[in-house]
């Protein structure tokens, strides 16, 4: 507490002593005639600094060393710099001349301690004493953005040629590297199998035509069900990374597509080196093309596809066409790369203060390229920056899609369980989820198999084969997650069928554990839900309700939907903070946090990925309509539909009168009960449009209708 604020302090129940008052206004004006005195030498010293001559110095190291007999510099350079050197003293002011990046250290103390990119004509006042630096203020040639906008927010980042944000970067795979062929051999390769079901349509080269337009393909000779294609290039050694499948068109293609095969490489036809082994690759669709990325790759002569399993119950292998690709770039198939620099920084506000003479900071850079591995194979994954003890933005990964809420919770809004189509595939994957039961009840012209608690429908469900409890339903996920709450759906029909007591339990890779005991659960009715928060949260791959005993026993065990919530960082939207949930101390913890984009893998590559909106909002392109078509706009804003709203502008391009859009427009009385517009997930949003496009009453009072040449721009954006 300063001398005047002691002087000035309420003191609750004394009285005022003349002395004492006397003696304070004394302490009072001397106080303020040495703090007078102190501004004016002060400012004294400064305009003696500002007599001094500039003087340039070139930098192209981290160290910038200031020399001469003024404290006026101008440092030329473009190197990063952490240490200033050449004074011990006093104070120094330095104006950048570039474009350089100014690193936050022990020797350099930056302000907010925090890294910061110069830009040409900025100016620095450095204070040196005690051996270190100190940055006393730091006046910008340009405010380019502030943080008067709201906290979590991309202020600015690397953009592509249309304006959106594009900084996460992932392997670019060439067109496929295969000719055409129309016969065994051509001037590049040499295709051959170990069988071919017949002599026109079936042989090993119809599988590299450049399309499925028909039936044919590669298929093995009836009554085998294994076998290998193999490609042999006369003059190249290609360096294949990823390659494609697409099942035959046919409507029995899932019968012989192939489910476990390996892809080999050699350089004399007799030495082959492994290059993936592929399992579990079921529920193919007729004429479905699959991407796969290679675990290793080399450049090599000749390629080899082995099929050792088919998909189905069929007495031959193959498929429609198999393509393969280079990639474009030297990215590995798992590594994402964030594409910053000190010429293209992510520039974010995340809620830090004012400056020192209270003017508003351009808050945190990140300007290193950074890439991100340890990707989990076939999962959706967000990317974040997280400041740690060090108060520097280090990057991490999670599957768990964080919350945006008005109060604090451990687990996210999102279900982890993608939406199973099969007990082995997911409408988002194609392998790496497995759904399975003790038992599942079949009845004539009726199936109740385990994948069905997880397909996201309630009016659908697992159903035990046997009457009563002591039956279990089981999920596996490719990867270990933190499951924070597990919610179970009750059927919609008999929810006598509903757990009364169990247990939900989770394997860590050693045991089964308990991580919430379920008791005495009643009177639950159709389609109810109830949540269940973990008392044990661990890292588990597999997931197990087992149900001990249902609420009527005299019928079968039944769940409508089984889902899982993952541990996640929660912003809580009223206190504009993030928290982080620590399982050690069972306590939450304020963090400075900003999620920057996501990304989704597939059959061991990157398969797509989302670089998050600046400024948290989204225009799209105009975007021409037809009668009942589906759009769908990525928004890439990366908030819950809770978070976002959604609106837009219709336009009749022949008049072009233009009238506002909202999800929930009608413009056709007859429908009018349905919504046009439906999020898919925190980055997609869909437009259905309706029998008639626009409908409206024109300047004159004239109604119009129109079916054609109508346009639509959609906008999202954040709403706290």
């Amino acid at each position: 507490m300063s001398t005047i604020d002691k002087l000035i302090e309420f003191k609750p129940k004394t009285k005022a002593v003349s002395s004492d008052v006397n003696s304070n206004f004394e302490q009072l004006r001397v106080s303020n005639n040495e703090h007078e005195q102190a501004i004016n030498d002060l400012d004294a010293r400064f305009e003696e600094y500002k007599q001094n001559p500039a003087q340039t110095v070139e930098c192209e190291s981290n160290i910038l060393e200031l020399s001469g007999n003024t404290n006026n510099f101008k440092a030329a350079g473009t190197s990063s710099i952490d240490t200033i050197t050449g004074k011990t003293t006093g104070f120094a002011f330095i104006e950048f001349l570039d474009v350089r990046k100014l690193i936050s250290s022990n020797n350099l103390r930056l302000q907010n301690n925090t890294d910061r990119i110069t830009k040409s004509g900025d100016i620095g006042i450095y204070l040196f004493e005690n051996g270190t630096v100190k940055e006393v203020n730091y006046f910008t040639a340009k405010e380019e953005s502030t943080n008067s906008y709201p906290t979590q927010t991309i202020l600015n980042a690397p953009k592509n040629q249309f304006g959106k944000a594009d900084f996460i970067k992932k392997i670019e795979f060439t067109e496929d590297i295969m000719p055409v062929m129309d016969t065994y051999e051509n001037e590049i390769c040499v295709v051959s199998s170990s069988s071919e079901y017949d002599t026109k349509s079936y042989m090993a080269w119809k599988a590299f035509r450049h399309h499925t337009n028909d039936a044919n393909g590669w298929l093995t000779i009836n009554g085998v069900t294994t076998g290998w294609l193999k490609v042999e290039f006369k003059n190249l050694t290609p360096k294949v990374k990823a390659f494609a499948i697409t099942s035959r068109n046919s409507a029995d293609a899932n019968t012989h597509a192939p489910c476990d095969f390996v892809v080999e490489g050699s350089n004399n036809d007799t030495d082959w080196t492994l290059l993936g082994d592929y399992k579990d690759n079921l529920n193919w669709k007729q004429n479905e093309k699959r991407y796969f990325a290679l675990t290793y790759f080399e450049s090599f002569k000749y390629y080899r596809l082995t099929i050792t399993k088919n998909s189905g119950g069929g007495t031959f292998s193959g498929f429609g066409a198999l393509e393969l690709y280079e990639s474009v770039n030297d990215f590995m198939p798992m590594v994402a790369k964030l594409d910053f620099s000190v010429d293209k920084p992510l520039l974010i506000n995340t809620g830090v203060g004012t400056s020192g003479i209270g003017k508003l900071n351009q808050l945190s850079q990140i300007n290193d390229a950074v890439s991100i591995e340890n990707l989990f194979n076939n999962s959706v994954m967000y990317i974040g920056f997280k400041k740690n003890n060090e108060n520097k933005f280090k990057p991490f990964v999670t599957s768990a899609r964080p919350t945006y809420s008005n109060s604090l919770q451990k687990y996210s809004n999102k279900n982890s369980v993608p939406t199973m189509i099969s007990l082995t595939t997911s409408k988002e994957f194609k392998y790496g989820y497995v759904a399975s039961s003790s038992s599942f009840y079949a009845p004539t012209g009726a199936s109740y198999p385990a994948y069905l608690a997880f397909n996201g429908v309630r009016n659908n469900k697992w159903v035990a084969n046997v009457v009563g409890g002591n039956q279990w339903l089981q999920f596996d996920f490719p990867n270990y997650r933190k499951i924070a709450r597990f919610t179970i759906v009750a059927s919609h029909d008999d929810p006598g069928g509903s757990i009364k007591n169990g247990y939900i339990k989770g394997f860590n890779g050693e045991e089964w554990i308990v991580l919430k005991e379920i008791t005495d659960q009643t009177g639950w009715v159709a389609n109810e839900v109830r949540n269940f928060d973990a008392d044990v949260i661990e890292d588990c791959m597999q997931f197990k309700l087992e149900i001990t005993e249902i609420q009527n026993m005299a019928t079968r065990a039944q769940v409508a939907e089984f889902q899982m919530y993952e541990v996640a960082d929660c912003f809580v939207i009223p206190e504009n903070k993030f928290y982080s949930f620590n399982l050690e101390t069972q306590e939450f913890e304020e963090k400075e946090i900003i999620y920057v984009g996501r990304v989704k893998t597939q059959n061991n590559f990157i398969s797509d990925v989302y670089s998050y909106a600046t400024e948290n909002q989204y225009i799209s392109e105009e975007t021409d309509l037809a009668i009942n078509t589906l759009y769908s706009f990525f928004h890439n804003l990366g908030f819950d539909y809770k978070n976002l709203k959604v609106s837009g502008w219709i336009k009749d391009k022949t008049t072009g009168f233009v009238m506002p859009w909202y999800p929930d427009s009608n413009y056709d009385a007859g429908i009018e009960f349905n919504n046009y517009g439906f999020h898919i997930d925190e980055c997609q949003f869909n437009v259905r449009t309706p029998s008639t496009l626009m409908r409206f009453k024109d300047c004159d009072n004239v109604a119009r209708s129109y079916n054609s040449n109508v346009s639509l721009i959609l906008q999202a954006e954040r709403i706290f």
